[in-house]
């Protein structure tokens, strides 16, 4: 939606104009995003609508909720839910170095408050997989959640980057890689460390 006759304008103008139209739409104009935007709102509702039955679904059954599914429901509600208010493609761009930076702080928050993450999801796992609780145990949780802090807040701050450098729909793309691999680097060389001490 460039306003005015390219000719009349300025090229370098033009062009600039042209391209932070195709980064905030990077799909043939604002059409083919409300169409995308529309499936997309189907599908959180979708998501929205199954937490809240599982969420009744354990009331009923006097079930507690782990930690696990009390972060994963946490998120696809409150981002669900603004994603459904918040439209706008650059809000697309932004919101995964948003979340990164969210669950940096809630992990490093959690150390701070005493309370370490880490440690909240291992009280919460089977006794023949839950791992040293003692205070040893808690130091070395402590420490797993500092890092993941860290591995977030780094992550975000990729995300932010990377928000002003491609288009949203490369950013999906890269955004599915990194998070994919990074989280299983991340996996594995905490189990390699558990493994090397």
């Amino acid at each position: 939606l460039i306003i005015g006759d390219p000719d009349e304008a300025p090229v370098a103008a033009w062009l600039e104009h042209a391209q932070l139209i195709h980064r905030l739409d990077p799909v043939d104009g604002m059409g083919a995003f409300s169409e995308a935007n529309e499936r997309q709102a189907a599908a959180i509702a979708l998501a929205l609508a199954v937490t809240l039955i599982q969420v009744l679904l354990h009331r009923l059954a006097r079930v507690p909720l782990s930690p696990f599914f009390l972060v994963a429901s946490g998120f696809t509600a409150v981002f669900g839910v603004t994603d459904l208010i918040i439209t706008h493609p650059q809000f697309f761009k932004l919101e995964p170095f948003v979340q990164n930076f969210l669950m940096g702080s809630v992990f490093c928050g959690s150390v701070y408050l005493k309370r370490p993450v880490a440690h909240w999801f291992a009280a919460a796992l089977p006794g023949r997989v839950r791992p040293d609780l003692s205070p040893a145990g808690r130091g070395y949780l402590r420490g797993v959640t500092l890092a993941w802090g860290a591995y977030f807040y780094a992550k975000s701050f990729l995300f932010l980057y990377l928000a002003y450098q491609v288009d949203l729909g490369e950013l999906v793309v890269l955004r599915s890689a990194i998070g994919g691999l990074s989280l299983l680097a991340m996996f594995g060389a905490e189990l390699a460390y558990r493994k090397w001490l």
